[in-house]
């Protein structure tokens, strides 16, 4: 089995040692029915011979072993509950380790945003952190049972071979008759029926849902949409368990039949007392070699590995296709240069860049206007390697971008989207995060609040409860939240460390959309003065403060259709100057008209 095999690679040692407690589980009860059955055989002549004979003794080492034998099961037992935990929890970490670290890895955003990929990826990401290691809790079970019928069939051949052979048989045939009526109610859809109706579950329960939940009045709907997918799914498993049930109860009778005749032939043989007592226990322990226990978390945990074998394979095949290696740092000096790209989201059917031609100057600004779907924030994707063209090159300084190591690049990169995280995390990581190499470092508490001056953000710090340590969110204890106005200038202050961490290139992608335009304003000519010299590229709904920007382009049907500084657009009566008198307008009216992307 391929989990059982990635799980003995990933812990060999502790594999092992869980091997060896299931051999000493099933010896355990073998030794101790031999003994039993010993003890018994020595009873009648100990007690005619007297405390001092050798019968009497042949008792005492009985009972010795009898009690050696109970004293080892519990240290057996209390060590196999150690292994199997620990190795249970292990293999859950290691698992979901390696699901998180396959998503890490993926350069681009294709995981994420191409549906076939997309699905692939949410599954792994989904079914990995649903208890795999039910992997380990099932073979915990099985395989001791299998170990100790097994064990037991030993005892049964000691006096009668055929009868262990043909118990043997009959038992094995009721095990795969059981195996195969559970994998026969697997064949429903599990994975996706389950997670339609943990999904409607999260809705009703999830914080940022509960007001659209109940405005729209959907408790009652969800209450019953929940109930009607885990009665289909009860539906179907009650009737997928019902086929098969009369080659069971036929094999069962078969069970029956031939352990009473086994008895009676014991019966009427000239087996001592101690052999009949040591059959009849092995005959009962061979009943363990049918038991299915365990065998459904064995499948629920095994399911998990080829899904993530999957995602490791899609990441490695897309890593190995989008990243050179040569090195990134420093660059841009001299210029990045988009030569003939075409670009468009597989997905959409649209090409959103047709033969692009674009030089961006190291060390200038440049303001990027279009209208909804013109490709603004493709661009900043392309320029970031988080896309890769189709078609065309994007060079920096002369080399191919996918020439380029992309980790290294993205160093070079620092960028605040529209939709830039909220870290749950103390002051100093979600500022700190901009040059998370530098976290470690002992002087990185005064790099963190020389960028938050910088950003304007340090009376922000100085108001936290608990300075740099203070958790920024509401939901943990001792944790506050930012206004709207705040958190960007965390965010800021988080891309100028990224700028003291060595980045040359700085994006701002509509990160202000929801402030107020002084707001704004502020908040971009902070962005603007602090990187001077810097490459930055802004994106803005706001006139006000893309004219800012020392070169500005526009952006429709994938083509750059102007380009100059405020001035010259404006002189030009294009597409931008009509944008921006139209803006005018609005705000002479206190409106504002947002251009998104």
């Amino acid at each position: 089995m391929l989990a059982v095999v990635v799980l003995a690679r990933a812990f060999p040692r502790w594999f092992a040692l869980l091997i060896g407690c299931i051999v000493l589980t099933a010896i355990w009860p073998a030794i101790f029915a031999a003994l039993v059955a010993h003890l018994i055989t020595v009873l009648p002549a100990a007690a005619r011979s007297g405390p001092n004979s050798p019968a009497a003794a042949d008792l005492v080492s009985a009972l010795a072993g009898i009690a050696l034998v109970l004293a080892a099961q519990e240290i057996t037992r209390a060590a196999y509950e150690v292994v199997r935990w620990a190795l249970y929890r292990r293999y859950e970490e290691h698992l979901i380790g390696r699901v998180i670290r396959a998503a890490l890895g993926a350069g681009t955003l294709d995981i994420f945003e191409r549906s076939d990929l997309a699905a692939k990826t949410d599954r792994a990401v989904r079914i990995a952190g649903l208890e795999p290691g039910d992997l380990v809790d099932g073979l915990s079970m099985k395989w001791p049972l299998q170990a100790q019928g097994l064990a037991a069939a030993v005892l049964v051949a000691t006096v009668s071979t055929p009868a262990a052979a043909i118990l043997g048989l009959v038992w094995i045939l009721v095990g795969n008759r059981l195996q195969a009526n559970m994998r026969r109610s697997d064949q429903f859809t599990w994975e996706d029926a389950v997670h339609a109706a943990s999904y409607t579950h999260r809705i009703g329960l999830r914080q940022e849902w509960a007001k659209e939940v109940r405005i729209f009045g959907l408790t009652g709907w969800l209450s019953d949409r929940y109930g009607c997918q885990t009665a289909r799914i009860l539906a179907e498993l009650a009737k997928a368990r019902k086929v098969g049930q009369r080659p069971l109860a036929v094999l069962l009778a078969l069970v029956v039949v031939v352990n009473a005749a086994v008895i009676a032939l014991a019966t009427r043989s000239d087996l001592g007392v101690g052999s009949v007592v040591l059959l009849l226990q092995g005959m009962l322990g061979m009943s363990l070699l049918a038991d299915q226990c365990g065998d459904d978390l064995i499948e629920y945990g095994a399911s998990r590995v080829p899904v993530v074998l999957e995602l490791e394979h899609l990441v490695s095949h897309h890593a190995t296709t989008h990243s050179g290696t040569a090195r990134a740092s420093g660059r841009p000096t001299e210029s990045i240069v988009f030569e003939e790209v075409t670009f468009g989201y597989p997905e959409s059917g649209r090409v959103i860049f047709d033969r692009l031609n674009l030089e961006i100057r190291a060390g200038t600004s440049l303001g990027i206007v279009g209208l909804n779907g013109a490709g603004k924030t493709t661009l900043t994707k392309l320029l970031t390697g988080l896309e890769v063209p189709q078609s065309g090159r994007i060079l920096i300084d002369g080399t191919d971008l996918r020439e380029l190591d992309q980790e290294s690049w993205r160093k070079s990169v620092a960028a605040i989207f529209q939709d830039f995280v909220h870290y749950e995390m103390s002051a100093r990581d979600n500022i700190g995060l901009g040059a998370v190499e530098q976290l470690a470092q002992p002087t990185i508490d005064g790099e963190i609040e020389r960028s938050a001056v910088r950003a304007g953000a340090d009376a922000i710090l100085g108001a936290l409860p608990h300075g740099l340590d203070t958790t920024l969110s509401p939901r943990l204890e001792s944790g506050v939240d930012l206004s709207g106005g705040q958190w960007q200038r965390i965010a800021l202050a988080r891309s100028l460390m990224a700028v003291q961490g060595g980045a040359r290139i700085l994006v701002l992608d509509e990160p202000t959309a929801q402030l107020d335009g002084r707001a704004e304003a502020d908040i971009y000519d902070r962005f603007l003065d602090l990187t001077s010299g810097l490459t930055s590229v802004v994106i803005s709904h706001r006139f006000s403060t893309i004219r800012r920007s020392s070169r500005i382009i526009v952006l429709d049907g994938g083509q750059v259709t102007e380009d100059g500084s405020h001035e010259q657009l404006l002189a030009a009566d294009g597409t931008y100057a009509r944008m921006f008198r139209k803006q005018a307008m609005r705000f002479s009216s206190n409106a504002e008209e947002d251009i998104d992307d």
